[in-house]
């Protein structure tokens, strides 16, 4: 049941497919639910990550990590599979959405890695008991937090949609978050500069 809630019912479906037109319809709802599926996962392990660097809790680091790394296998395989059924689409239209194809299977790899060096930063810094984060920026590290998790949730639907002006919206979302986590960085080295040594390990 869970290799059918993966998709490998409809990966069966195209592989047997004779009908190109059709293949591509069913890969690209195929893709797009693999895509939806990892977001999920990305969101909720971000939250865990978040929760457990807050509460200075290392446990749930660990579960985390290990998490990362299977998915980071299964997204391997995944992408071996979708390869497969992009062979069985039409020759014309493979080449022309293979760029389309391999930038959203990276999407998810640099999603996975960019997670796991979250976590590696978080759990050395609990596990060496360094100060925890300080309450003057917990509501900063919240905000930004809930924005990407916010940005997370926002994108999920529009994979199946195919909502184009929306889409759009959510990337000047994002751009706009970035300025955000920029502008918190550069309050943070601030901090760190204003000569207590103690800022030094958090």
């Amino acid at each position: 049941k869970k290799q059918e809630d993966r998709g490998d019912a409809m990966f069966q479906a195209i592989l047997s497919s004779d009908d190109k037109e059709q293949t591509w319809d069913l890969l690209k709802i195929y893709i797009a639910t693999q895509q939806k599926h990892f977001l999920q996962f990305a969101s909720t392990t971000y939250t865990d990550i978040t929760d457990a660097f807050i509460r200075d809790d290392v446990t749930p680091l660990g579960r985390a990590d290990r998490a990362l790394y299977k998915e980071k296998e299964l997204l391997k395989n995944e992408r071996r599979k979708e390869t497969l059924c992009l062979r069985r689409v039409d020759a014309d239209t493979a080449i022309e959405k293979s760029a389309w194809f391999h930038m959203a299977t990276n999407a998810c790899s640099t999603m996975n890695y960019s997670l796991r060096r979250i976590t590696e930063v978080c759990r050395e810094h609990v596990e060496n008991n360094f100060r925890p984060l300080p309450a003057g920026y917990r509501e900063g590290f919240g905000r930004i937090r809930q924005g990407i998790l916010s940005l997370m949730a926002d994108a999920s639907p529009l994979l199946e949609a195919g909502a184009v002006k929306e889409v759009s919206e959510v990337r000047r979302r994002g751009d706009r978050l970035k300025d955000e986590i920029s502008a918190e960085c550069h309050r943070i080295y601030d901090w760190l500069h204003s000569g207590a040594a103690d800022n030094l390990t958090v």
